[in-house]
């Protein structure tokens, strides 16, 4: 009967497999505001410069980003994964207009900064397709933020714009739903077990 036992637990241990790899893929070409109930807008703090619901101005390939702050200015606009996206991810890369001078920083989840680059300033988001500078970053531990560091005071938000964010997911040990029950579901008749062979 232990054996028995043993052998279902393993079995429910070995039901906690790798989550599939993924790739996700943002390019703004849906029209606005649909990208806000895709991946990344419900994975992350991202907003539109033109508010929530807003359409895309004068920017026909990409998304004048904002971090929802309610700040403007010479502040750091910060775009931050859910902390549980942001745990799956691998792989990070998307393209930037810039039109005043900003830093590119991305981190992971252990705060370390995996990318620290002046942003190419390619002026190109009037037109479709738009002029984009392309960045990207690998990561063994998860990507938890970008952020848009100003320099010499400038305004990141209304100044830049993001297009084709594609992430890479997948890879780490993650039980679903239904395992973490049956799991629970054996450990609770093997407690019984062991109790109902004591008496």
């Amino acid at each position: 009967m232990k054996t028995l036992r043993f052998a279902a637990f393993a079995g429910l241990l070995l039901a906690a497999t790798q989550a599939p790899a993924a790739v996700l893929t943002e390019d703004f070409e849906a029209p606005f505001p649909a990208w806000e109930s895709g991946w990344l807008g419900t994975n992350s703090n991202l907003q539109n410069f033109y508010g929530i619901g807003g359409g895309r101005g004068n920017n026909p390939d990409g998304l004048w980003l904002d971090d929802g702050d309610g700040v403007f200015g010479s502040d750091t606009s910060e775009i931050v994964f859910n902390p549980v996206f942001g745990a799956t991810l691998t792989g990070l890369a998307l393209d930037v207009a810039g039109y005043v001078g900003i830093r590119l920083q991305i981190f992971d989840m252990s705060n370390s900064i995996l990318l620290d680059q002046i942003v190419a300033l390619t002026g190109g988001a009037f037109t479709d397709p738009g002029t984009y500078s392309s960045y990207s970053v690998n990561s063994a531990n998860g990507i938890s933020r970008f952020a848009f560091v100003p320099i010499a005071g400038s305004q990141v938000e209304g100044n830049t714009s993001i297009d084709n964010v594609v992430v890479s997911t997948g890879g780490q040990q993650v039980p679903e739903p239904a395992t973490l029950a049956l799991l629970g579901l054996g450990f609770a008749g093997m407690f019984l077990s062991k109790r109902r062979s004591k008496a």
